[in-house]
């Protein structure tokens, strides 16, 4: 099965093939013990591939950064997997992205949010249910909605959810394809030494060719290089 998943095309000509993506994905974390199979769950990389990406010299920032995970997520005495996710979540994930995230894009529409869940209590009562309480099948936020059922009708609690992602392969195949040749390709990042010039190239062609899906790790290459440029042009980065 893990052969012909890894040989299998993730898109054909213009059309995406998502559940051989998924499949893809799925193989890259469904082995793994506990803490690394969660990480690499949600991550862009794995550790050896990462350093393989970027300069030998930062071998042990990477390094760092793995272990850095690996202590927050076994820092604690709970027994129930679900729930040691859902602290590393609370712990990483939220403050990191999503709540500094909410921060900044309500400031900047001077709107004013609030996070009920964040609350201590409602976080304390959360913990205190069994993992299998939340997640049963491909069902998750089990007891949440559970809860929800008495004030909000059927349809509301358990309607699909509904993505807010942007469509980046469709511009990394198309739109931006010039502005990846001519910025990232041939950018400072690689002209630096920074990306390994060789490793940056395989992953492009494999997602050209439709032999990988590599689009998320192509965009955030190109934001980190004009990220680079401007914090150079501002004298930050060196």
């Amino acid at each position: 099965m893990r052969f012909a998943v890894e040989r299998t095309p993730v898109s054909i000509g213009d059309r995406g093939l998502r559940y051989a993506r998924w499949a893809k994905r799925f193989l890259t974390f469904a082995e793994l013990p506990e803490e690394p199979r969660f990480r690499r769950s949600y991550t862009l990389y794995d550790p050896d591939d990462l350093a393989g990406l970027l300069n030998p010299d930062l071998r042990g920032q990477v390094n760092r950064v793995v272990d850095g995970h690996r202590e927050i997520y076994t820092d604690n005495d709970l027994h129930d997997e679900v729930n040691r996710m859902c602290l590393a979540d609370a712990r990483l994930f939220l403050p990191g992205l999503n709540l500094s995230y909410s921060d900044r894009s309500s400031m900047a529409a001077s709107v004013e949010v609030r996070v009920p869940f964040v609350d201590p209590v409602v976080a304390q009562a959360a913990f205190a249910i069994p993992g299998r309480d939340k997640i049963r099948r491909r069902q998750g936020k089990v007891a949440l909605k559970r809860a929800a059922e008495q004030w909000l009708p059927y349809e509301i609690v358990y309607r699909p959810k509904a993505s807010f992602s942007a469509p980046l392969r469709a511009w990394v195949r198309n739109d931006l394809r010039e502005v990846i040749n001519d910025v990232l390709v041939r950018g400072e990042l690689t002209g630096s030494g920074m990306i390994r010039a060789g490793t940056l190239d395989r992953l492009i062609a494999d997602e050209r060719a439709g032999r990988e899906d590599n689009a998320k790790q192509i965009w955030q290459l190109l934001s980190l290089e004009l990220w680079y440029r401007n914090a150079r042009s501002m004298g930050v980065a060196a």
